[in-house]
């Protein structure tokens, strides 16, 4: 075990023993950067959910981005950046021993075209208004997502079908205004974890449950309304006289059960099938220390976001995953893939990356950008085998001869990951600064880009509280509206697939644009991956929850919980 001092926030951190035989594996120098720093410097390149219009640079046409069209970047919709219309090798260019690797870099992403929507070619034609996500078909304002079908304003869906106003759901059908759900199906208003559970309502902490509604820590039960057993008959009559059709009613009921929350003792911990694991949301895991929202992995550390199974062998790894091994400080990677560091947006098929943004489907890049199925490049130039394999090791040791300094003085050698000002989003529009907020002064003194946002005036038809109270007494005419969200200043549609969801489920239209809604539940999200010291009310013991003292006054190791709940 060695104390270091983290050269960007000047605390201690640890560097366990178990740490330094993992880079002594892949062969990289230890940090000088403390977790929660090197998770800000990735998060930094993680927009956040908001969407651009902007022009294409190859066809010129004007598409959906993620990109604020004022950035010096070459921006490209997908069905260009996916064609064979151009080659990134075109950009490529020798390696400059006269200048740090960084700014190198740096350069080469600026002038090489990167990928607009960060999606692929089903998606773009199926799910254009969509990011991060791969095989999409008929989904509308989702991110960070994968697998979906007619899914409706989310955050981190995936496998899940018909839903509307969901965010971290998996393998789900037919739910509404959710979060922290699995394998449910008609499952409404449930405000966390939830999981294989039927025809339920306004549930929090509850597993295989079937007709239950506004109720805690059930498992396995039937009829329970407000936590009270009910026969089948008396269940559904108390059930018919609710219609959660009316906005104002489901408001009401969504508030009362979030009343009705405060009496029980909230789940202190998610690690359901997991093994000798730290963290929380971890599931069918195993030795995974100091991860939050994974799957399927093992024998890893300083993992977030894993949503695709399976991944081994990895350290501070954030989003993705599909069958990615030996992966170590890069954001939003996956699909096959092992050996890659310091790289970002990169999948399908990948071996030996690094360094790297948008490689795909090749093997053994350094400092490369957009590149896709050609191996052996350094900087986009391609070089044979040999000459690769004998440059590679020259650049590593020049990175350390020669390294970036910021201007702050904190210094990159090789085996950092990209600087934050090299990111092409502004601070406060990326995950960076919902994980570490930071004020517009804080950001310029640090070097970084603060996004000023221009709110439109957009041409408002109503406004939200001008809508049909139920679901049933609104028509098509609400789809040539443009609607005044209650939260923002912006102004949004309601699109035939929601309206006809709505009335299938029986559930009201939201009176929030898109981004305020999913936003929301991104913000809760978010809360959920930190952990605080907490002590249990019933034992005594030391242990460690996201619930804060604000959110839950009295909580349960989980020795405790399971006693008391199961």
């Amino acid at each position: 075990m060695e104390i270091k001092i983290c050269q960007n926030c000047k605390t201690e951190f640890v560097i366990e023993k178990e740490d330094f035989l993992f880079y002594k594996k892949i062969k990289v120098p230890p940090p000088t950067f403390c977790p929660d720093c090197r998770l800000q410097r990735r998060l930094v390149w993680m927009v956040n959910i908001n969407l651009f219009k902007r022009k294409c640079n190859l066809c010129e046409k004007e598409v959906i981005s993620m990109y604020n069209p004022k950035i010096p970047f070459k921006i490209y919709c997908h069905k260009c950046w996916w064609s064979d219309k151009w080659d990134a090798r075109d950009y490529g260019k020798g390696y400059d021993f006269s200048k740090p690797f960084f700014e190198q870099w740096k350069e080469l992403l600026q002038q090489t075209p990167i990928l607009g929507l960060s999606i692929d070619t089903i998606t773009g034609e199926l799910s254009p208004y969509t990011n991060h996500c791969g095989q999409a078909k008929h989904c509308y304002m989702i991110f960070y997502s994968d697998y979906n079908e007619d899914c409706l304003y989310g955050f981190y869906l995936t496998q899940n079908k018909s839903l509307i106003d969901c965010s971290v759901t998996l393998e789900s059908e037919f739910c509404y205004d959710n979060i922290n759900s699995f394998k449910n199906y008609h499952v409404f208003g449930s405000s966390g974890n939830v999981t294989q559970s039927l025809d339920c309502a306004f549930l929090r902490d509850c597993d295989n449950c079937q007709y239950c509604f506004g109720s805690a820590n059930l498992k396995s039960q039937k009829y329970v309304f407000f936590n009270k057993q009910y026969s089948k008959e008396e269940y559904f009559k108390k059930i018919s006289e609710i219609d959660l059709g009316s906005y104002k009613k489901y408001q009401e009921i969504k508030n009362k059960t979030l009343n009705h929350f405060l009496e029980y003792i909230p789940r202190p911990n998610y690690d359901d099938f997991s093994e000798n694991c730290t963290g929380s949301y971890i599931f069918q895991s195993k030795n995974c220390k100091k991860c939050f929202n994974i799957v399927g992995c093992k024998d890893s550390k300083y993992l977030m976001m894993i949503k695709l199974v399976k991944v081994s062998n990895s350290h501070d790894y954030t989003d993705w995953g599909e069958n990615a091994e030996q992966i170590y400080e890069s954001m939003t990677v996956g699909s096959n893939i092992e050996n890659v560091y310091f790289s970002h947006e990169c999948g399908y098929g990948l071996n030996n990356i690094e360094y790297s943004k948008l490689s795909t489907g090749a093997s053994n890049h350094f400092g490369c950008v957009s590149m896709k199925k050609i191996d052996y490049c350094i900087l986009n130039k391609q070089y044979s085998k040999e000459e690769y394999e004998k440059l590679v090791p020259k650049i590593k040791q020049h990175m350390m001869d020669m390294p970036y300094v910021d201007k702050n003085g904190r210094v990159y050698k090789y085996g950092e990951f990209f600087p934050m000002e090299f990111s092409p989003h502004a601070y406060n529009n990326s995950f960076a600064n919902l994980f570490f907020p930071k004020t517009k002064k804080e950001v310029q003194k640090d070097g970084l880009v603060w996004y000023e946002a221009n709110v439109k005036e957009y041409p408002i038809t109503m406004l939200a509280s001008q809508l049909s109270d139920n679901i049933k007494n609104t028509t098509d005419k609400i789809l040539r509206e443009i609607i005044g969200c209650s939260t923002c200043p912006r102004g949004y549609k309601i699109i035939k697939l929601e309206l006809d969801l709505s009335k299938k489920l029986n559930v009201p239209l939201s009176r929030q644009c898109p981004f305020c809604r999913i936003g929301d539940k991104v913000n809760k999200w978010v809360s959920q991956m930190k952990q605080v010291d907490r002590i249990c009310d019933k034992c005594g013991i030391d242990f460690k929850t996201h619930y804060t003292k604000e959110k839950a006054s009295k909580i349960y190791c989980k020795s405790c919980y399971n006693k008391e709940v199961y």
